[in-house]
């Protein structure tokens, strides 16, 4: 997605959204009632890694499993932002509304839905309900294959184009500017068992510039994700651990460098999480 009202919830998330689901959010097992996300930045001294938390994020769900709240916090626990999510009966997410730290309305983003139920467009509006954007899908039953975004005058900005295999699962994505020019085209590799093996993306001229590999373990989980540039090098990875009900704790990213003559992983970021479950 490219809306830039929806940019920051999708980068806030901490996620490849691929990995983990179609949604922009993560839904853990075990039907926790919430889950915190606590970033760090990560400094070095005499060689070693040091880090400090910087911000943390805390995800609120609903007795459905559905995500209904998810907030930007200090680490002393001050509010800066929080989205709340609403959904239909049949529990399509039916709009997503932004506040400030002091519970002022920023934004909204509202679906509209047709008789069967599939979403048809997407609106979005400041603080004052005036229209900033929309956005309007078009299926070959039951998927996407066209997203078209124009901003309040009409004027196309955007367009993404989806194609599916026999087995409904994504192959092709092309992003296009409003002029019609090709921005990126992205093919998707499954493995034998349906997870993603590798999202390859190419440019207007058919240029691969950049690939992008997961890895599992033998429990299907994710455990590494890695980018290659356009030279085929990697430029950097991102490490899962798990806890024993398959819940990400721990993420860890580092970019691939040249130092002192050698190729080292150095780390970048890292992120912790840390689950409330209903007591039993």
């Amino acid at each position: 997605m490219k809306k830039v009202l929806l940019a920051g919830l999708l980068l806030a998330s901490g996620f490849f959204a691929f990995a983990f689901d179609d949604s922009p959010f993560m839904k853990p097992n075990g039907s926790p009632k919430s889950y915190t996300q606590t970033e760090f930045t990560i400094t070095t001294k005499f060689g070693d890694y040091f880090r400090t938390p910087s911000i943390k994020y805390k995800h609120t769900f609903n007795d459905d499993g559905l995500e209904i709240e998810s907030g930007e916090y200090s680490i002393s626990g001050q509010l800066a932002s929080k989205i709340v999510y609403e959904y239909t009966e049949d529990k399509q997410l039916a709009s997503q509304s932004c506040y400030d730290g002091e519970e002022n309305l920023f934004w909204k983003v509202v679906g509209v839905f047709d008789k069967n139920g599939k979403k048809i467009e997407e609106n979005e509006y400041d603080a004052k309900g005036a229209l900033l954007g929309k956005t309007i899908y078009k299926y070959d039953d039951p998927d996407t294959i066209d997203e078209t975004y124009y901003n309040s005058q009409g004027d196309l900005i955007w367009k993404n184009t989806y194609v599916y295999n026999s087995e409904k699962k994504l192959t092709e994505n092309c992003s296009y500017f409003a002029n019609g020019a090709l921005d990126v085209k992205r093919l998707y590799v499954y493995n034998t068992d349906g997870s993603l093996s590798e999202i390859n993306s190419y440019n207007y001229l058919n240029e691969q510039i950049s690939r992008e590999a997961n890895i599992y373990n033998s429990d299907g989980l994710l455990i590494e994700h890695a980018v290659y540039g356009a030279d085929g090098k990697r430029k950097s990875r991102v490490f899962y651990k798990y806890d024993d009900k398959k819940n990400v704790v721990k993420q860890t990213s580092y970019n691939i460098a040249q130092k002192f003559g050698n190729t080292v992983n150095e780390m970048v970021g890292q992120s912790d999480f840390d689950y409330e479950y209903p007591t039993e």
